[in-house]
């Protein structure tokens, strides 16, 4: 894969993506990504000297470093838009279902596959397990890095109610107490999603101005606020 990326992507743009990416890969270093034990645990995640726009992601199997493999997965399609980090995970474990073999090494020697094309291919058809919802669904509302800061929603808890919604826990300025709020894990056929992108947006403004058009009749200790339920979101 040698086309060239778009020319709005500068090389601290693509820094950004590849650094959220790693963020979320952490996860990974204790609990393999694929859901095997052969080379599914996160044992490093780099940014190639040699390609731009990549991200290097290398994986062993939590026993022996030389059975290390690396795979060169691409942070934004052929066209120039980026590619959600909730997308990439789930395409490079389709991927690891039959992973490519290693058509090089890297400049530490480890073996590598350039996956690109196949990560692309399997975006097509991408799909989530329960976990990477129920993440993505915590990640809507990431903790202050200020604990000063009082004028925004603050993330303290989460908790699956069931396979197909989750509760926040969340304080919010003017309340008290946390209050939860219900959002749903799948779209309307039923399958695992992890963007929950319209309900992102609406948020600051649907709490607490609409709080009580969306209040849950659900009794909550951990919420002594109220429940309300945004799962048709």
């Amino acid at each position: 894969m040698t086309r060239d990326l778009p020319p709005e992507w500068d090389d601290e743009g693509l820094a950004d993506l590849h650094r959220i990416l790693m963020g979320q890969l952490l996860r990974f270093t204790s609990s393999p990504l694929s859901g095997t034990t052969d080379a599914g645990l996160v044992r490093g995640v780099l940014l190639p000297p040699e390609r731009r726009g990549v991200t290097r992601v290398v994986l062993w199997d939590g026993r022996r470093l030389e059975g290390s493999v690396a795979y060169d997965v691409p942070l934004v399609h052929l066209q120039g838009d980026n590619v959600p980090w909730t997308h990439l995970i789930a395409a490079l474990r389709q991927v690891l279902v039959h992973p490519p073999a290693p058509d090089s090494t890297d400049p530490m020697g480890i073996p590598l596959t350039d996956a690109r094309l196949r990560m692309l291919d399997a975006l097509d058809h991408v799909t989530f397990e329960l976990g990477d919802a129920l993440h993505a669904a915590a990640s809507m509302l990431q903790p202050r890095d200020d604990p000063e800061d009082s004028g925004h929603l603050r993330l303290d808890g989460f908790l699956l109610r069931d396979y197909t919604t989750s509760r926040l826990y969340v304080t919010v300025p003017g309340t008290a107490g946390p209050l939860g709020l219900d959002v749903s894990l799948q779209d309307n056929d039923g399958r695992v999603r992890v963007g929950n992108t319209a309900l992102m947006a609406a948020l600051p403004s649907l709490v607490p101005d609409e709080l009580e058009s969306n209040r849950s009749p659900a009794e909550d200790p951990y919420a002594p606020a109220g429940v309300y339920d945004f799962t048709h979101w």
